[in-house]
């Protein structure tokens, strides 16, 4: 009699997290097509990590590789957990004068380019003044290079 339920819950969790991604792959696919411009540059698979701030002594680590679209007024970050599963996508612009080719878009904040890596920090609406960073690690020397010419005097660098 007990068994039924768990059972239950394991389907069902299995069928929402297909139909999640399923969701996440069309929005990816909709968003290359339409915010896509001709100077874009696309990077895939770039592993990373998402701190989020919830708090005094309270905070958030969520593992996973990134595919990134990049325009010259914002970047689309899609989140792919586990390696392969779609899930958030988020959009840093650099400045509030150009929202050309962004969806629901959050201002970049701050942002630090080390040797291999790059730290990406931004305030989202809904965490009341708590900050989100993403931090994609194992960068070649090309992507970094890609980042800093992108990034380099559209936001406030910090060190």
């Amino acid at each position: 009699m007990f068994e039924l339920p768990i059972y239950y819950f394991f389907i069902a969790s299995i069928c929402s997290t297909i139909i999640v991604s399923i969701y996440f792959f069309i929005q990816k696919k909709n968003i290359i097509k339409n915010y896509r411009q001709e100077n874009s540059i696309e990077l895939k698979n770039i592993s990373g990590t998402i701190i989020t701030d919830k708090g005094f002594l309270s905070w958030g680590m969520e593992l996973g590789t990134f595919d990134l679209l990049i325009n010259d007024n914002s970047i689309f970050l899609f989140l792919k957990s586990f390696g392969f599963i779609p899930g958030r996508i988020t959009n840093l612009f650099f400045s509030n004068s150009n929202r050309k080719n962004t969806k629901r878009a959050v201002l970049l904040r701050e942002y630090k380019i080390d040797r291999k890596s790059v730290k990406l920090v931004y305030y989202p609406d809904h965490l009341m003044n708590r900050s989100r960073q993403i931090i994609l690690k194992n960068l070649s020397e090309e992507q970094l290079s890609i980042l800093e010419k992108t990034l380099e005097g559209k936001s406030r660098r910090f060190y």
